[in-house]
Order: C-alpha cells, then sequence, then structure tokens
C-alpha cells in the first residue's frame, strides 16, 4: 500500500498496541519495571523519558514531514518587533494626539527617555512618531477627521441653535475669539443638550462691531446654521452687543457675567480691607517659611490645613472666596502675623467688615456656581433667581448692625441689581423659558402683569405658527434639501431688548 504523507508526532513511535484503540508507552513500561517508587511517590520524575530518540522509524505506515522552523515561546512572541499593521499604528497615533491634545501635553514628550521605555514596555512592536509627524501630518489628519464629524452631527441632530461666543488675550499678547454652538439632539428618543466648539481662531482685526459681525456671519454660513440659530449669549461689552444686533440676533447677556459686574461695583467701599488681605495672602504665597509657620499653627490650634486664596480681577467670586478662606483660617492667621510681620496685622474693624460683607456675598457666590451650568439649560433660572437676589438685598437695607462701609456696599448692589435686572421679565427668551418650565411658571414673576403679557405673546407665537403650519403644508411632500425649518423670521431679531444689560 502506497504510503500516505500526513504530519504525524514523531513521539508514536514510542507506543505500542495493547489491544482495540489502546496503546501503551513502552518507555514507560521499562522505567516502572526498574524503578517501581518513580511513580506516585512525593517527588516524582520531572521527565520520564527525557533522552528519548524521537527519530522516524522506516516501518512505520504513516511517515510525518520535517518541519523547518521551530514555533516561538509565549515571551518571544510578545517581544517580538514586527511591525504594527497601519491600521493599528494609525489608531495609537490617534489616541496619543488626543492625550495631547485634551491633556495640554507638550508635543516634546515623545522624546523623553522614560515615556520611550514606557511604550516599548507596553508595546514593543509600536514606532513613537517625532514632534514634526505629529504636529504636520497626524495632527492636521485627525482635525479633519473631527472637523466631518462634528459637521455631520451638527446637520443630523440639530433642528434650533443657540451660540455662545467670546474672546481673550493670551500671556503672549496674542488675540483669539471662539464661538460655541448648542443644541437639543433629537436623533434618539432621548433628549440630550450637545454642545460643540465650531470656532477658535487668532483674530489681529480691530474689535469693532462690524468686524465681529463678519466674523459670526462667516463662521454661521460654514456651518450652514444661519437660518435656525435664534440667540447669542456673550459679556455685556458694547461691541459684541452691536454685531449681535446688527446681525439680527437674540442677545442674551451673560447672567453670570453680570451679576459679576455687579459685585465688583459694590466692592469700592471695602477697598481699603480688600488690599490689606491681598497684602496679607501675597505675604504667605511668596514665603515658603510664612505658608510653614502658618500650616504648623492651624495643626497647633486643630484647625484644618488650609492655604489661603489669593483675589484675581478676571475670575468671578474670586475676591468672596479670598475673604472666605481667610475667615476660615482666622486664628492661625492672627497668630502666625503677630509673630512675623505685625504691620500686616488688620484692626477689629476690618474684620467686622469682612466678617459682615461674607456672608453677604455668598448669595452671588452660589447663584453663579447654579447658573455656570454646562450640561443642563440655566436660562428659565433667572428670573426666578433675580427674585432671590432683590429680596436679600432688602433684607439687608434697613440692617443698622451693619458698618457704614458694608451698608454702603448693600446700598451698591440694590442700585446694580436695579440697573441691570430690573427689565428681566419684559425679556421675551427669559419670561418664555421659565413660562415653560414646570417648576416655576408664574412664581418666578414678582408682577403678575408681566406674566400675563408673557403668556398672551406666548399663546399668539403658538398659534401662529400652528396657522402657518396649516396654510403651508402641501397636498404632495415635496423633496428639500434640508430637514430643519428655517426659524428666521421677516423681522429681525434682538432689537431693543438688551439696552439694560450693557455695562
Amino acid at each position: 500500500m502506497e504510503t500516505v504523507n500526513r504530519k504525524i508526532s514523531a513521539v508514536l513511535n514510542h507506543f505500542m498496541e495493547n489491544g482495540p484503540k489502546k496503546a501503551k508507552c513502552s518507555l514507560i513500561v521499562l522505567l516502572v519495571e526498574d524503578r517501581q517508587q518513580a511513580i506516585g511517590s512525593a517527588d516524582p520524575e520531572p521527565n520520564l523519558h527525557p533522552d528519548a530518540s524521537v527519530e522516524t522509524k522506516d516501518e512505520r505506515k504513516f511517515t510525518p514531514q520535517a518541519t523547518s522552523s521551530s514555533q516561538l515561546s509565549i515571551k518571544n512572541y510578545t517581544q517580538s518587533t514586527k511591525p504594527l499593521p497601519p491600521r493599528r499604528a494609525e489608531q495609537i497615533d490617534e489616541q496619543l494626539v488626543k492625550m495631547f491634545a485634551k491633556g495640554h501635553y507638550p508635543f516634546r514628550m515623545v522624546e523623553d527617555v522614560e515615556f520611550k521605555k514606557l511604550i516599548s514596555v507596553l508595546n514593543p512592536q509600536y514606532a513613537l512618531p517625532t514632534r514634526k509627524t505629529i504636529s504636520e501630518s497626524i495632527l492636521q489628519k485627525l482635525y479633519n477627521k473631527c472637523m466631518e464629524k462634528v459637521k455631520s452631527e451638527v446637520k443630523e441632530e440639530g433642528q434650533a441653535f443657540c451660540l455662545t461666543t467670546d474672546g481673550w488675550t493670551s500671556i503672549n499678547n496674542d488675540n483669539f475669539i471662539a464661538l460655541t454652538v448648542h443644541y437639543i439632539s433629537t436623533t434618539s428618543d432621548e433628549t440630550k443638550l450637545k454642545s460643540n466648539l465650531i470656532g477658535c481662531v487668532e483674530y489681529n482685526e480691530r474689535h469693532t462691531s462690524d468686524n465681529l459681525a463678519a466674523f459670526l456671519r462667516t463662521i454661521m454660513a460654514e456651518w450652514n446654521i444661519a437660518d435656525y440659530t435664534t440667540a447669542i449669549v456673550t459679556d455685556n461689552a458694547a461691541n459684541i452687543t452691536a454685531a449681535i444686533r446688527d446681525i439680527g440676533r437674540y442677545h442674551i447677556p451673560c447672567f453670570a457675567h453680570s451679576i459679576n459686574l455687579a459685585v465688583q461695583a459694590a466692592l469700592t467701599p471695602l477697598s481699603e480691607t480688600l488690599i490689606k488681605v491681598k497684602s496679607i495672602v501675597e505675604f504667605f504665597k511668596r514665603s515658603s517659611h510664612a505658608q510653614h509657620k502658618l500650616r504648623e499653627m492651624q495643626q497647633q490650634l486643630n484647625l484644618g490645613v488650609l492655604k489661603l486664596k489669593q483675589d484675581v480681577p478676571t475670575r468671578w467670586n474670586s475676591t468672596y472666596d479670598m475673604l472666605q478662606r481667610l475667615l476660615s483660617a482666622k486664628d492661625a492667621v492672627i497668630a502666625t502675623i503677630a509673630i512675623m510681620r505685625q504691620e500686616l496685622a488688620l484692626n477689629n474693624d476690618d474684620w467686622l467688615v469682612i466678617e459682615s460683607a461674607a456672608p453677604i456675598l455668598k448669595l452671588f457666590y452660589d447663584i453663579t456656581v447654579e447658573t455656570s451650568a454646562e450640561k443642563n439649560v440655566s436660562l428659565a433660572k433667572v428670573i426666578p433667581l433675580c427674585g432671590i437676589m432683590n429680596n436679600h438685598i432688602k433684607a439687608h437695607l434697613n440692617n443698622h448692625t451693619l458698618s457704614t462701609r458694608v451698608q454702603i456696599m448693600v446700598n451698591t448692589l440694590d442700585k446694580q441689581l436695579e440697573k441691570r435686572f430690573s427689565n428681566i421679565e419684559k425679556h421675551v427668551l427669559y419670561s418664555e423659558a421659565t413660562i415653560l418650565d414646570p417648576r416655576f411658571k408664574n412664581k418666578g414673576f414678582s408682577q403678575i402683569n408681566n406674566f400675563d403679557q408673557a403668556v398672551a405673546t406666548l399663546k399668539k407665537k403658538v398659534g401662529s405658527s400652528l396657522q402657518k403650519t396649516v396654510m403651508t403644508l402641501p397636498s404632495t411632500p415635496e423633496p428639500s434639501t434640508s430637514s430643519r425649518p428655517r426659524l428666521l423670521p421677516s423681522r429681525p431679531y434682538g432689537t431693543n431688548l438688551t439696552k439694560k444689560w450693557q455695562s
């Protein structure tokens, strides 16, 4: 019979037939006969036939094929330097760039020796890209990919949009301006608020209202959202307010920014005390020895170990944070200052001002935190919160236990609230948002006639919208290039709505 060319193990050469469909190893039989205690003992033989030959015998029916290469061990396999598949390497490159972008890490990290070692331990097959490759190739490719994805989401999921924009100057004196779009996703049963940055550019033009209006028009046209944008949220600067009015959109002044302006104006009577407090904080910030002494004093007095906070003009509520932290560490600060710098000590009147002003300012801090939300809509809260602030200040107007300077602060706050928010209940977007919020409805309005007027206007809008829908409904559906309804009416938005809000 012709020999069948099959691959079989040469180990079978050492087995013999032992009945139908049975076999036994001849080497083990011989070994057991010679060493009866080898198997089953406490220290069995680790290898029963280490020197056994595995050469193929000619008389066997099946002739195995010789192998040309040996199999890799697990260790050698994991340490293989074979390059990664291109798709896998591309995925790691993209995740690396995302880490740099979202974590604000420098690209030079790819040249760090320890970082290279870490990558080599995790995956020796992956070759780190150079800084030049990241900045000129991978980053641009990932940016284009992300841009296409976001544009697709905005186009498919958004029906109506609101924008927020702001500008700033970097430490290198470069001007930037950014624009973010906000909308409610309509692609699933779940209502989800989404936000996407659609523009962040270096802006070297003069910040005139005409230039800013041109910038807004360009970005909205690029993203095809001009006909579906109803309102834009900004700070209270006159140039951006005029720009939004020029392009015909509702302007919503940032509520938290307006509160900050009101509080900053009211803090002027406390400037003498605030200057002293800032000097104390700066002393502990600059001297590590003083900071160490303050920490020791807090531990001796069984107080929590807290560092003092400095007031920063561009950070909202930082004055309140500074005063509140100083009060928390009052005893330790007084003791440390008495030992190290007695000329920085606050007098009793200063401490009385701080202790009286901090509780009044706390409400404005809490409201700023409440309205500075990213994951939920806060427009409906503005009118009720304005009522709370007014009641809070009115309760302190006739408080004669306050020091003179704190009384002046309260009076200034009252005037600032009147100046900035007295007309808030007549603002169409704020009033409608409050009415449609089931938590508030009419309870947020201080004057019932403002509520009645807003309800009447809202009913007219709903009726007019339904009537137009019925009148324009075609008998046969017509093809459309967009699934979104055009939101812009014949008249521009925002006319004469923001005079009370300008700084």
